[in-house]
């Protein structure tokens, strides 16, 4: 394996586990905690858009780039993402897991702070 394949690799690697902890319910929350409440949690906002480094990041290659685009741009098409039932990229099967308060948190953490 090369060293940039290998490299590739590891950014896939993170960005699924980053998605997949994501969606996983908050093992500290307490029951009927709701998304927004979760949100509330110091560094969670930016645990939720380390998911889109690996790919939208300054080392994402050919994908595009998130820096540059508004909060209302990236909630427009995150939340279109999630509502493309059929959609089979990667960015329909992750979507899926997001609530609409993580979409809306996560399209301002990315217009404010980029991804990193």
């Amino acid at each position: 394996m090369t060293r940039q394949a290998g490299r590739w690799l590891a950014a896939a690697l993170l960005s699924a586990v980053a998605g997949l902890s994501a969606c996983a319910p908050d093992a500290a929350a307490p029951s009927g905690e709701t998304s927004a409440d979760a949100l509330a949690v110091p560094g969670r906002t930016a645990q939720l858009a380390l998911a889109c480094s690996g790919c939208h990041g300054p080392s994402g290659g050919a994908i595009v780039a998130l820096d540059g685009y508004s909060k209302a741009e990236l909630s427009t098409a995150l939340t279109l993402y999630k509502s493309d039932e059929d959609g089979t990229t990667v960015m329909n099967r992750l979507m899926r897991g997001y609530s609409a308060e993580d979409i809306e948190a996560i399209s301002a953490y990315l217009a404010e702070e980029g991804p990193r």
